[in-house]
């Protein structure tokens, strides 16, 4: 996605805050098909149970993998807060 993508400076805060889910994360790696991914969601919403719990108690994926996709998805939401107070300072200068 590219600057011209967003009309308004709101659209871009909202992309730049948008939290990944696991679940994106995993599909976008190649390590869940979506219909895997819309049948664990569907157990997580009738078990309560975390995402990752499902992936790994039905053999998709180890826990050490589900730990890396969750490092990974911790290293977007800290690069996600990084570039919006970059631009939150850059906003405060005249």
């Amino acid at each position: 996605m590219s600057s011209e993508d967003f009309h308004t400076d709101e659209e871009k805060w909202q992309a730049l805050a948008r939290h990944e889910m696991l679940g994106e994360i995993l599909l976008k790696l190649g390590k869940l098909s979506l219909m895997q991914l819309e049948d664990l969601v569907q157990e997580q919403e009738k078990t309560g149970k975390n995402l990752g719990e499902l992936i790994v108690s039905r053999g998709l994926m180890s826990k050490a993998e589900v730990a890396q996709a969750l490092e990974l998805q911790h290293q977007a939401d800290e690069v996600a807060l990084e570039s919006i107070k970059e631009l939150s300072d850059k906003s405060k200068k005249p």
